[in-house]
């Protein structure tokens, strides 16, 4: 009986659409987090399902939409705001909850750690000279609307390019100042080197970004610097798999910080789920670390 409703809900969904489509996907995560600033260790619980429409049209143009529905320790679970494409010939132009050019570069979050990233300290465009606009860039939001703005994003070879804007007059004001940013990323063998900037009407936001991750021999290493409006940030990350374990760090240094941050994670590879922990101090010597488990599907 439960093979004949799922048989009949596919059909009533394809009607007339012979090439339409929609898939699930999504992870899930628990465990501790520990904070030096309140000396409380928590609990740490998360789950994503994403929901992936397309459709095909008879010209070959690819039209799509994701929304994402997560729950967290602070609540029950919510839906974010869509974001709404069309694509063909490796472009691909959305609105809506866009991605955002620099959250969107290569090489931007490879130093993160640990099961939750923790306070991403070795991520160069997150200063401790200007906490407020730290993340001051578009970005895709799993629980709210996101900048509610437009990108395009082209791909041919090894190249890949993408340019995003959003404003308040675009929509509700979901976006609070007008943010134009771009990136450019190559990809040649086993490296990939990218530049982003964004131009913001808040000038704390401004920022330009350079990425260079690869491999030499089995161990992955990487590069990144930020001018983040005058405040400058660099950092070194790495990793290396043994078996089943991957270790990887970071260390990062930055004009304003007191001290360097470094961070050092380590995750076991279960089969179909992974062990991870990690643990950062950040440019104000304030240490996180947290510890659990992780899953996709």
């Amino acid at each position: 009986m439960k093979k004949v409703l799922l048989a009949t809900t596919a059909v009533v969904l394809s009607a007339g659409v012979a090439s339409a489509e929609v898939a699930l996907s999504g992870n899930a995560r628990m465990g501790l987090q520990y904070d030096s600033i309140s000396g409380d260790t928590v609990l740490e619980k998360r789950m994503t399902v994403n929901i992936d429409a397309t459709t095909e049209s008879s010209s070959g143009i690819t039209f799509g939409a994701r929304l994402r529905l997560r729950s967290n320790e602070a609540g029950a679970g919510t839906v974010n705001g869509a974001r709404v494409y069309m694509s063909t010939n490796g472009l691909e132009i959305a609105a809506g909850n866009i991605y955002g050019a620099l959250d969107s570069m290569p090489g931007m979050y490879d130093s993160e750690v640990g099961l939750t990233a923790l306070n991403d300290a070795g991520v160069v465009t997150n200063t401790v000279a200007n906490p407020a606009t730290a993340w001051g860039f578009d970005g895709y939001s799993s629980s709210g609307n996101g900048a509610e703005g437009i990108e395009a994003i082209y791909t041919a070879g090894g190249f890949t390019g993408h340019l995003s804007y959003s404003e308040p007059t675009l929509s509700s004001g979901a976006s609070a100042q007008k943010r134009t940013a771009v990136y450019g990323a190559y990809v040649f063998n086993d490296w990939t080197v990218a530049l982003g900037l964004q131009d913001s009407s808040v000038a704390a936001e401004d920022k330009v970004v350079l990425t260079v991750g690869g491999k030499i021999g089995d161990f992955g290493v990487g590069f990144a610097a930020a001018d983040n409006d005058g405040e400058s940030k660099v950092a070194l990350n790495g990793s290396a798999t043994f078996g089943a374990t991957t270790v990887n760090g970071f260390i990062a240094d930055e004009e304003s910080g007191a001290e360097l941050a470094i961070g050092l994670g380590v995750t076991y590879d279960l089969g179909g789920a992974s062990v991870m922990a990690g643990v950062e101090r950040d440019a104000v010597g304030d240490t996180r670390a947290d510890l659990g488990v992780s899953f996709s599907f």
